[in-house]
């Protein structure tokens, strides 16, 4: 039973998605003709189709603190693509993703659509881009959303920050909001790191329908109750990393991720 379950959320998920994609599409023809933001029409339908997603996936949001409205910058650890469903459902944004994300199947179109900034991180030069982006693309209908961990985590513990993406922040003295996310299954279900977080070398697909398996999912975000900023992006890091790793709540117990092994269909 849980197969056809999850055959039937997979596809719905594709219909959904694509016809989302093709009546944003054509609204947008307009608002670019007539040179107008299109950021309230994204926000609008980003917003449509993560709800529509939540409901898909019988997935339940908590949300703690106060949601920051724009223009904010706000930092937040990284457990599955599911993150960014989830935050496109209660905040205004856009995404500093890595160049990769592109790639994605279904998400990646969707998201390139959407106005996410991309930054190849394997180029060091690159950072300077991005920052000329963050500065165009910061204002009053949307805030930007940074992953600093750099990579996706089963949710054991929060990743280190890399830095040198908070450049932009710090170079400009700017209030940083943060919030921690984190996932729980039903009682039934297989633990959230196992079918939820996307770590390893897991392939998206087959992620995809493990995580459409499961009957529900609750999510917990916790926004951070004041802004942090410094002048130097490592002291900035590491004020992010403290804060961010008190409110995160563990989905995983030390060596259970190590004796993982996602299972066979």
């Amino acid at each position: 039973m849980k197969h056809v379950r999850a055959t039937l959320k997979i596809l719905a998920l594709f219909l959904h998605t694509g016809f989302i994609c093709a009546v944003y599409l054509i609204l947008l023809v307009p608002v670019v003709l007539t040179n107008s933001s299109y950021e309230p029409l994204r926000n609008f339908f980003m917003s449509f189709w993560s709800k529509g997603i939540l409901r898909l996936f019988n997935i339940h949001i908590n949300v703690k603190g106060n949601i920051p409205e724009p223009p904010f910058f706000l930092v937040s650890n990284h457990l599955s693509y599911l993150d960014v469903i989830v935050y496109y459902s209660i905040l205004k944004t856009t995404f500093i993703a890595k160049m990769d994300v592109k790639s994605w199947p279904v998400l990646g179109f969707l998201i390139q659509s959407m106005g996410v900034i991309f930054i190849n991180r394997n180029k060091r030069s690159d950072v300077r881009r991005v920052n000329d982006l963050i500065s165009s693309n910061l204002n009053r209908y949307q805030g930007i959303i940074l992953f600093p961990e750099g990579t996706t985590s089963p949710g054991e513990t929060v990743l280190p920050f890399r830095a040198s993406l908070l450049e932009y922040p710090a170079a400009n003295n700017l209030s940083v909001h943060y919030s921690s996310i984190r996932y729980q299954t039903g009682s039934s279900d297989p633990p959230a790191y196992e079918y939820v977080s996307w770590w390893g070398d897991t392939e998206f697909f087959r992620h995809l329908y493990l995580m459409a398996t499961l009957k529900s999912i609750k999510s917990k975000v916790i926004f951070g109750s004041e802004t942090l900023h410094e002048n130097d992006r490592k002291l900035l890091a590491g004020s992010l990393y403290r804060y961010i790793s008190e409110s995160f709540e563990p989905m995983a117990s030390p060596g259970e991720v190590d004796e993982y092994v996602q299972p066979l269909f």
